[in-house]
């Protein structure tokens, strides 16, 4: 830079209480300041770091550029910061199904996105909150998965993810009354900043600020805080509460009007303090007493300080640096400390009698209070933030860079609903497989096809003064299918032989209580169950060879009646021996299946034992005096068809049996006697001859008898002795 033709840097420092401006030069040593001017405002034209009268704010800045344009030249492009009390900070939370999908980094993103948005939407529903908004930066306060708090969500798999963020925004307002006041006073905006930007900029080298420090602007009546962590500021907030409160609390303990009450606390490094309270007593008292008097405002005001900072920040940050005239207030650096659980070290005060980038500190910019001023020009020198006008999807948006600005803040700021460029997840399938509750994916969404002038680019990417951007959504995922064959554990069968051919026994499936196979789709809430069989009737099933059990239904009539022989179709054997359903089944055996031969009606005769009709009826007879009782008994002819038949007789559906009695005697007759009685028994040592009589006379061997017959046997000793019994 041409130091001899080149205007000097101009900055402004529009404050609630004061205007701080200067003039700069750049020089070998850095910029050398030429001229500053500090003027304070006559009335309230400026609350909470916003003009509320612009013509007033317009009249000051004419009379203060006037006194330093007598000192340096004309000055018209000026850098200038917007408070930062004037930041609006709100928190916002995304949900998105996953499916049992993984999110990738552009997912992250875009979830990241959506929250700020939710949190634009918040800001948006608060009483009286109008118009645009600038949003300045966010920081994450944290992942979940499933409802559990989770670092990272990038590449995790779950049915849902979420992310809680806290966005900071700047009202359009805030931007254009400065706009008008500037321009009202005959100046043109050349920079822009945000005040706790600026701040960082004279305090925190950028290899600084990848630590986590916490930047608090005590003021008169608000702290504003800035958060920096991984070399960018990542969360802005503020007080409603600075020095004033302390001011308060030393006009109410002393009787002081506010004025007075100012005075009295800047002089408290001072053994003691001369003061007229309201009532005319002048009084001397030991700046000790009177800092007694005050704990209990610092220690409130540190209080809401370390709240918002861990509100901001989610946890103590590494350091906390103090400027700003109400950093000054005795106790608050130590007070702030104890809250934040940090060692008094920790937290300090700090004044720019040196800042990089700067030849000399005058010595009125050399206090807490100077910290902005001088940050607004470093700021307007090295990162000054420029208006970027984009194309988003046809639409013209313009933009502030207080930070690099990305596709996703130009998505954001046009309007677009950023979930609705993400393609749901397929649905997914719920199953319970053996008792394990399984859920299979769908196939995820795809994200926004997004182009950057003609080229591929994503949610990251950066954009600059006049690119396009054209966004077109994703596309939903496909949901979920497969086969039970697919979920199925590691259950291997093991090998039989059946019917001399060694086969596999594979597992045995059901689905919802129904047998299935391996390629039958799964529904949604499934309950499957497989297991490798063990008994002999389930490995047939599951071999195919179910119907070995079957049996076989024979009608036929038997002696006019209609009857049912059930008989099983085959023979089951395991290694040689017949075998029942619940036999258990181990690797190697040897299984067959043998086709029943034909059967006959012996087989039905053995099995139904029906009543046979005997040949001949009981009778009971007196044998000596003694009553022997024959059984009813004889063999039952069978007859099958009108023809005589065997027990081996084929036993067919629709055969007429019946039974009929047996050819010869249908009587009992005396020679039946000899089976029951034993005459041997009845002969005596010279016995020769036998005798039968019946019903006291002689008979023969084939004398039929009748029930109540009285038969007499008897032996007697032959020819020689004709005469002689023996009974």
């Amino acid at each position: 830079m041409n130091q001899s033709t080149s205007p000097p840097l101009f900055s402004l420092d529009i404050g609630t209480r004061t205007v701080v401006g200067l003039a700069a030069v750049q020089s070998p040593k850095g910029l050398q300041i030429k001229a500053v001017e500090i003027m304070e405002h006559q009335t309230r034209s400026m609350l909470d770091g916003q003009i509320h009268d612009v013509p007033l704010v317009a009249g000051l800045l004419r009379e203060l550029r006037a006194k330093l344009e007598k000192k340096v030249g004309p000055l018209r492009k000026v850098a200038v910061a917007a408070a930062g009390r004037a930041l609006k900070t709100f928190r916002g939370r995304a949900v998105r199904p996953l499916q049992g999908n993984a999110l990738d980094a552009a997912g992250v993103k875009g979830l990241e996105l959506e929250a700020l948005e939710a949190a634009q939407k918040q800001l948006l529903s608060e009483p009286n909150q109008r118009g645009w908004y600038h949003c300045v930066g966010y920081s994450v306060v944290g992942y979940w998965l499933d409802g559990a708090p989770i670092g990272n969500l990038e590449g995790q798999a779950g049915l849902e993810a979420s992310v809680e963020v806290i966005g900071t925004f700047l009202p359009r307002v805030v931007v254009d009354s400065l706009q008008a006041a500037l321009e009202a006073a005959g100046m043109e905006m050349h920079a822009l900043t945000l005040e706790p930007i600026a701040a960082i900029h004279a305090l925190i080298p950028a290899s600084m600020r990848r630590l986590n420090l916490v930047l608090v602007d005590v003021g008169a009546g608000t702290s504003d805080i800035a958060v920096t962590a991984e070399g960018t500021v990542v969360a802005y907030g503020m007080v409603p509460c600075a020095g004033d409160e302390i001011t308060e609390a030393l006009a109410d303990r002393w009787l002081l009007d506010f004025d007075t009450a100012e005075k009295v606390k800047r002089q408290l490094d001072r053994p003691a303090v001369s003061f007229v309270d309201v009532l005319g007593h002048r009084r001397e008292i030991s700046s000790r007493e009177i800092l007694e008097s005050i704990v209990e405002a610092v220690d409130h005001l540190a209080a809401l300080i370390a709240r918002e900072i861990l509100s901001l920040n989610g946890r103590p940050p590494q350091a906390v640096l103090l400027i700003g005239g109400g950093s000054l207030t005795p106790g608050l650096p130590d007070a702030l400390a104890r809250r934040l659980d940090l060692p008094a070290d920790r937290v300090a005060v700090r004044s720019v009698s040196e800042v990089k980038g700067f030849a000399k500190i005058p010595t009125k910019l050399r206090g807490p209070d100077g910290v902005t001023p001088l940050g607004i020009a470093l700021a307007a020198l090295e990162h000054p933030v420029h208006t970027a006008v984009l194309t988003v999807s046809g639409r013209t948006i313009r933009l502030f860079d207080f930070r690099p600005l990305s596709i996703g803040d130009a998505l954001l700021h046009a309007g677009l609903d950023i979930r609705s460029l993400f393609g749901r997840p397929g649905a997914a399938l719920t199953v319970t497989v053996n008792g394990q509750r399984r859920i299979i994916p769908g196939t995820p969404g795809t994200g926004p096809h997004i182009l950057r002038n003609g080229e591929p680019a994503d949610l990251d990417s950066p954009v600059a003064h006049g690119d396009v951007v054209e966004v077109t959504p994703g596309q939903p995922g496909s949901d979920a299918r497969c086969k039970v064959g697919d979920l199925l554990p590691e259950t291997e069968g093991f090998p039989v032989r059946l019917n001399g051919e060694e086969v596999a026994v594979p597992p045995r499936i059901w689905m919802n209580g129904l047998p299935v196979g391996p390629e039958t789709p799964v529904t949604d809430r499934a309950v499957i169950q497989a297991y490798v069989p063990e008994v002999l009737s389930e490995v047939l099933a599951v071999l195919g060879r179910e119907t070995a059990w079957d049996t076989a239904e024979i009608h036929f009539r038997w002696n006019g009646r209609e009857v049912v022989h059930r008989r099983p179709r085959f023979r089951v054997l395991r290694n040689g021996q017949p075998a029942g359903p619940d036999d258990v089944v181990a690797r190697g055996d040897r299984i067959e299946i043998v086709e029943m031969p034909e059967p006959v009606i012996g087989e039905w005769l053995d099995a139904a034992r029906p009543e046979l009709p005997p040949s001949r009826p009981a009778i009971t007879v007196e044998v000596n005096g003694r009553p022997v009782h024959l059984e009813a008994g004889g063999e039952t002819l069978l007859v099958r068809n009108g023809q005589i038949a065997g027990p081996d007789a084929p036993l067919r559906a629709g055969d007429e049996w019946e039974t009929a009695a047996p050819a010869g005697p249908a009587d009992w007759i005396v020679s039946d006697l000899f089976r029951v009685v034993d005459i041997e028994a009845l002969r005596g040592p010279e016995d020769r001859l036998f005798h039968v009589e019946v019903n006291g006379e002689p008979a023969e061997f084939t004398r039929p008898l009748r029930t109540g017959d009285r038969v007499r046997l008897y032996w007697t000793g032959g020819p020689a002795d004709p005469g002689a019994e023996k009974s």
